[in-house]
């Protein structure tokens, strides 16, 4: 093998390898992002569901 054709080979390799992490931490990057968006949802949908309950139930335990 030429050391060009080395060359060429390690670098294909390693574009393979950045571009595999790059997808893997895209993905984590976005479980993170829906995972903080759903909390915050639930959390808020809480806060309005108790919000409205002490409203028309009176004193709630």
């Amino acid at each position: 093998m030429s050391s060009r054709s080395i060359v060429a080979l390690g670098l294909g390799i390693l574009l393979m390898v950045l571009l595999g992490t790059l997808t893997v931490g895209m993905a984590l990057a976005f479980y993170v992002a829906v995972t903080v968006f759903f909390a915050v949802l639930v959390g808020v949908l809480l806060l309005i569901a108790r919000h409205r309950g002490d409203h028309h139930d009176g004193h709630r335990a």
